[in-house]
């Protein structure tokens, strides 16, 4: 019994239909390699590791709304953040679409902050799929809006889902 149990589990965590997948990027990549797609597969104005947990790729032309956040746990990519053009209809699409694939979410976050120019308002949405989260986050502050996905799976590192 004890020998089938360890079986499942090394088969569950090294499931690959268990680990997010988004464009050309899974959960596990080494960081090189998520650099190295970056950089000769993807044509981003800027590629730039802002911590050395982290890689951030976006161009520099706001309208483009291109901006994906690369997250890594002990040099393997656990997280991935893609913004896309903020809209209310966009919004309830995702929720929508992902409430038909995943079911209820499994937590949601909304709070107000006070920022330095006025109010930050966040909504976040977040549903499982295996040992990954998946979520929409809107953030709605005094002079623009944002919206991103988000796919995380579980580490070692931080806590997830990440707001």
């Amino acid at each position: 019994m004890h020998k089938t149990l360890s079986i499942l589990l090394g088969a569950l965590l090294t499931c690959p239909a268990c680990a997010f997948q988004v464009a050309d990027f899974e959960s596990g990549m080494g960081k090189a390699e998520v650099m190295e797609k970056l950089i000769t597969q993807w044509n981003f104005d800027k590629v730039e590791e802002p911590s050395a947990d982290t890689i951030l790729a976006y161009d520099t032309q706001p309208e483009l709304n291109r901006r994906y956040l690369f997250r890594f746990c002990k040099g393997k990519l656990t997280g991935f953040e893609q913004d896309i053009k903020p809209s209310m209809k966009a919004l309830a699409i995702v929720i929508n679409n992902y409430t038909h694939k995943y079911g209820q979410p499994v937590r949601v976050y909304a709070n107000t902050h006070v920022v330095s120019n006025g109010e930050k308002h966040v909504l976040g949405l977040f549903w499982k799929s295996g040992a990954d989260h998946i979520g929409v986050k809107y953030i709605i502050l005094p002079t623009v809006e944002q919206m991103s996905l988000s796919f995380e799976t579980s580490n070692l590192c931080y806590p997830t889902p990440r707001f």
